[in-house]
C-alpha cells in the first residue's frame, strides 16, 4: 500500500509540472546567453541565482494558474495543457494550492531582496512584475486569460520580462537588447496560443476567450505558425556577430517541424509540431551565440 506521505508529495509533484518550467528556464537562460554574447562575461553563482528566482517564479505561476482555472477545469489533460489538474482530480484542495502559491509569492519577494543586498538592486522590482503580470492574466476584475488578451501578457513576461532579467543577472544592463527581446516576445505570443489549441472546447464552455476560442482553431494554427517563421527571420537579420551562415541554420532547421505543424489535421499534434519548431529555434539560436559562429 502506499503511504499517504508518498501519495502527497506526488501530488505536489504534479501541481507543480516539472515539464512546464521550460517556459520559465529557457527566456532566463535565454537572456544569460544574450549578455555573454555581448559582454564576453560570464558568473555562474549569478546563473544558479536566477534559476532558482525562476523555480519559485514558476511555481507561483504554476499554482496561481491552478486556482484561477479550477472551477472551468475539466480535467482533461495533454502535455500542451494548462492547469495539472490536481484540483479536479480531488488530490488537492483549492485552498491547500492557494496557500502554496501565496507562499512561493512570498518566497519570491524575499529572494528577490536578497538578490537586491547581494548586489542586484532591481531585482525587486522584477518580482513585483512577475507578481503584476500573474495578477492581470488569471484574476479578477481584470484576468485577461478569460477576457482576452493573456496571450499578450505571457509575450511580455516570458519576451521582456524573464531574458532582461536574465540578462541583469549577468551584465547589470536592465534590459534585454531589442534583437534579443522582439522574437522573445513575439514567440511568448505564439506559445500561448499554442498551448491553448488542445484545450479550445473546454475554453469555449468556460468562457475563456484565449486566441483559438475568439478566432478559431484554423486562424490560430495559421497565426502562430507565421509569428514563429517572423521570429526565426527576425533571429536571422537581428543577431549581431553571428555568421550569416549560421543564422541560416538557426532560421531554417524549426522550419522543418512547423511545416509538420502546419500540415497535420489535430489540433494537438499542429500545436506539437509547432511548439518543438518554436524551441528548437530557440535551441539553436542560443547554441549561435554561445560559439559565436
Amino acid at each position: 500500500m502506499i503511504s499517504r506521505d508518498v501519495t502527497g508529495m506526488k501530488s505536489w509533484i504534479q501541481a507543480a509540472r516539472p515539464l512546464a518550467h521550460v517556459n520559465i528556464g529557457v527566456p532566463l537562460v535565454l537572456g544569460q546567453v544574450a549578455a555573454w554574447h555581448v559582454t564576453g562575461n560570464f558568473y555562474w553563482p549569478w546563473f544558479a541565482a536566477a534559476l532558482l528566482w525562476g523555480v519559485l517564479d514558476h511555481l507561483f505561476v504554476i499554482f496561481s494558474n491552478d486556482v484561477a482555472d479550477h472551477e472551468a477545469d475539466s480535467g482533461r489533460r495533454t502535455l500542451l495543457s494548462g492547469g495539472s489538474g490536481v484540483i479536479p482530480e480531488g488530490k488537492l484542495t483549492p485552498r491547500q494550492v492557494a496557500r502554496a502559491a501565496g507562499a512561493a509569492a512570498v518566497m519570491l519577494l524575499l529572494y528577490s531582496g536578497v538578490l537586491s543586498l547581494a548586489g542586484r538592486s532591481w531585482t525587486p522590482l522584477y518580482g513585483l512584475a512577475a507578481l503584476l503580470l500573474m495578477w492581470l492574466y488569471s484574476f479578477a476584475p481584470v484576468r485577461l486569460s478569460y477576457r482576452g488578451g493573456g496571450e499578450i501578457l505571457q509575450g511580455v513576461g516570458v519576451g521582456i520580462g524573464l531574458p532582461s532579467l536574465g540578462y541583469y543577472m549577468q551584465s547589470g544592463g536592465v534590459l534585454a537588447p531589442g534583437w534579443i527581446i522582439a522574437p522573445a516576445t513575439l514567440l511568448g505570443v505564439c506559445s500561448n496560443v499554442l498551448t491553448a489549441l488542445p484545450d479550445v472546447d473546454d475554453d469555449e464552455r468556460a468562457h475563456k476567450k484565449t486566441w483559438p476560442v475568439r478566432h478559431g482553431t484554423q486562424s490560430a494554427r495559421r497565426f502562430a505558425s507565421a509569428g514563429i517563421a517572423f521570429a526565426a527571420f527576425g533571429v536571422f537579420l537581428w543577431t549581431p556577430w553571428v555568421s550569416v551562415p549560421a543564422k541560416a541554420v538557426v532560421a531554417i532547421v524549426p522550419l522543418l517541424p512547423l511545416l509538420a505543424g502546419a500540415r497535420a489535421e489535430d489540433p494537438f499534434r499542429a500545436a506539437w509540431w509547432s511548439s518543438i519548431a518554436l524551441n528548437l529555434l530557440v535551441a539553436l539560436w542560443m547554441v549561435a551565440m554561445v560559439l559565436k559562429l
